[in-house]
């Protein structure tokens, strides 16, 4: 039985070296396929195009508004036309 002592006890010195080896070994793995799971940003003339149909969405949101703006203000002064029309009548 003293003879198995220290065996064990050298057994486990070197096992615990071992063991965070591996532990780090195995975290490094996982951050590793974690980050190509990331979706991978997209190249520069992908995302210029973006911007670019962006630009163009603002512009066209943009002249609607305008134009939305124009027809009510049209539709307002033709309202108060008529109501002239009706007063006089």
């Amino acid at each position: 039985m003293k003879d198995i002592a220290p065996v064990i006890a050298l057994f486990a010195t070197l096992l615990i070296p071992i063991i965070v080896i591996l532990t780090r070994h195995q975290q490094k793995m996982t951050l590793l396929m974690h980050r190509d799971s990331l979706p991978q940003p997209q190249s520069n003339n992908e995302i210029l195009a973006f911007h670019y149909e962006v630009q163009q969405l603002k512009s066209m949101v943009s002249s609607l508004a305008m134009s939305v703006d124009s027809l009510r203000d049209e539709i307002q002064s033709n309202q108060s036309v008529q109501d002239r029309v009706k007063i006089q009548e």
